[in-house]
């Protein structure tokens, strides 16, 4: 009887190390999946403040399920494709975990795309652990988990990358002309894309002018859409106000600026790029020049451009498959031992790195703190006002957390960019009356007067603690520019409801 069980026992292990081998791929890419989603979810509304562009984004898309029209009533400096993406997830409750929960989801895509892309092009495992490499890069989490086009960008471009290398492997047009319709909706997600296209326009015409014009014909069916419908709508004068004019302004950011983004994008994927180095310096097969040509030509050129940290995210999932591919060059010539030491150093490197850089996407106490405190502020803002109500306000996402609007005010570039936190973004004192590289400025203190006098709202937030609303309160006084403060004109017609954080938010009513 015991050697029965035994024998049993031993048969039922035997047939576990038989399925484990046989699923190996499954599990593991199983593995980075619920792990890299779950790092992605965790402590989602509270890991970081809204940044910038999530206040100006979130804000269109609130706007749009209230009826305002992009481009002519709001400010969007990008195409609509993640703005219709995430209109469905607002329209049914504006808040932050709805909005970033779309950047988790279309993370999820993007995760998948990179095992299958990288598996037709390489082997099963290059793509475990090129996907390993994506679901657990750091950078890649913390992007991911912020409401931001880029990862609508990011997915639509791998979705493109998939059909190209089906085309590529087995040389079917169909898959040609999918790529390049997908490479259209990739360009309505962020213009920067078109960089990548024009590096896969150069290798397919190296291949086929022929294939190049199909290529282009079908990437041009949704652009053309679309810029029809700006005609139609006859707003494409405000289109290009917002997405040329005003994006111009960005190119005369400070040198240093644009290379203290450019260091923390390196500090982010530095092991990355270090494992890549080999695979795009020996490009030992086509494979790999085309994947270098796909990562280097875009990051010349974004990096010669304006320059900020997420610009490149398009771009991870690419030096993942590259760092992978690096590894093959580091275990080619090495005994055995040596091997397994340069696999070990490799490992530990990444988890000391990953360790350090976790607090970015893990959130901390203080910053929890400080993102629930204007939850509750804005909780506030929404029982005193009416749906109809306007606030002002230069923290947008409390504004979107009290699902309301922001009076913008009436200047004649102020009132193409309907939401103040594209600016006050970079808290510096050029971006308040003056801007450097664009004469009078963006905006005034003048011009927040005359809006607050015109349209009235309802409540206006000071945050006592930010410099620009310092600025906005006392006013500003210096060599190159002086203007008078609105603390005199905000207490004459607005009273002090109530405060938060410790006094940081002071909430004021109209009298």
């Amino acid at each position: 009887m015991l050697l029965k069980f035994t024998s049993g026992s031993v048969n039922l292990i035997d047939g576990f190390r038989d399925f484990l081998m046989r699923n190996k791929t499954l599990l593991i890419l199983s593995s980075a999946l619920i792990t890299g989603m779950s790092l992605r979810f965790y402590n989602l509304m509270y890991f970081s403040h809204m940044t910038a562009d999530e206040c100006v984004y979130t804000q269109a898309v609130f706007a749009m399920t209230k009826g305002y029209l992009p481009y002519r009533d709001i400010f969007i400096a990008h195409p609509l494709v993640h703005f219709l993406i995430e209109y469905p997830f607002i329209r049914v409750y504006p808040n932050l975990l709805m909005a970033r929960s779309t950047s988790v989801i279309l993370s999820f895509g993007t995760l998948l795309l990179v095992f299958y892309i990288a598996k037709s092009l390489y082997s099963s495992n290059v793509a475990m652990f090129a996907t390993g490499f994506f679901a657990l890069s750091p950078y890649a989490i913390y992007y991911n988990k912020l409401a931001i086009v880029d990862n609508t960008a990011l997915f639509f471009t791998m979705l493109l990358f998939y059909y190209f290398f089906k085309y590529y492997k087995g040389g079917n047009i169909k898959y040609l002309l999918l790529s390049g319709f997908f490479a259209g909706v990739a360009f309505l997600s962020k213009y920067t894309v078109v960089f990548m296209m024009v590096a896969l326009m150069f290798f397919i015409a190296v291949k086929s002018l022929k294939k190049l014009i199909f290529f282009i014909v079908s990437a041009s069916i949704v652009p053309s859409a679309f810029f029809l419908l700006l005609f139609l709508t006859g707003i494409h004068h405000q289109w290009y106000v917002q997405t040329v004019s005003l994006q111009l302004i960005r190119l005369s950011y400070p040198l240093s600026l644009k290379m203290w983004e450019f260091g923390i994008y390196l500090a982010w994927i530095l092991p990355l790029f270090i494992l890549a180095i080999p695979a795009m310096y020996y490009r030992k097969t086509k494979e790999d020049t085309l994947l270098t040509l796909l990562y280097i030509f875009p990051f010349l050129i974004i990096l010669g451009k304006v320059f900020s940290a997420y610009y490149l995210l398009i771009l991870t999932p690419i030096l993942c498959i590259l760092a992978t591919r690096g590894l093959d060059h580091y275990f080619t010539r090495p005994k055995e031992s040596t091997k397994r030491k340069v696999l070990v150093i490799i490992l530990m490197i990444f988890l000391v790195h990953f360790i350090i850089s976790s607090t970015m996407f893990m959130g901390s106490p203080q910053t929890e703190s400080a993102v629930r405190s204007k939850i509750v502020a804005a909780d506030y803002i929404r029982g005193i006002t009416e749906e109809g109500d306007k606030i002002w306000t230069t923290e947008a996402d409390i504004s979107f957390f009290a699902q309301r609007l922001i009076v913008a005010p009436n200047s004649t570039i102020w009132r193409y960019q309907g939401f103040y936190e594209d600016v006050w973004g970079y808290i510096r004192i050029q971006y308040v009356g003056q801007f450097a590289g664009y004469h009078g400025g963006l905006i005034t203190l003048n011009d927040i007067q005359e809006a607050l006098e015109n349209e009235k709202p309802k409540v206006v937030v000071i945050m006592k603690n930010k410099l620009t609303d310092m600025f906005i309160w006392d006013g500003i006084d210096n060599p190159d520019y002086k203007e008078e403060g609105l603390a005199s004109y905000i207490l004459a017609n607005y009273y002090l409801d109530n405060n938060f954080h410790n006094g940081a938010i002071e909430i004021y009513v109209r009298r």
